[in-house]
């Protein structure tokens, strides 16, 4: 998205382009608490966002062929733990992202 900081009315429109829904707590900035533990799984995960699979219903997945790949180069070791937490949130970005609203 090209919005900056506070454009709302921009990132709107550029999601719109795409179809995208974007609801007002999308638009209000938030902040989280990370366990430290959980860093390794969430780095690897936005560093994945350009991996997607996808097909004609919506997408699919993460593409693990590339993530594999890169974690490695992120200094991140992976093991079951990790790829549950990975998946985890892989599962729920998949909602969203298919979400036909």
């Amino acid at each position: 998205m090209r919005a900056g900081r506070g454009d709302t009315a921009q990132a709107q429109e550029d999601a719109a382009r795409y179809g995208v829904i974007l609801e007002q707590h999308h638009l209000t900035p938030q902040s989280y608490r990370l366990w430290v533990e959980h860093w390794p799984a969430v780095n690897l995960f936005m560093r994945c966002l350009t991996q997607w699979r996808s097909g004609i219903s919506g997408v699919l997945g993460l593409d693990y062929g590339v993530m594999l790949q890169l974690a490695p180069v992120l200094g991140v070791a992976v093991d079951a733990r990790l790829l549950d937490d990975v998946q985890t949130m892989e599962a729920h970005a998949i909602v969203k992202l298919n979400r036909r609203n």
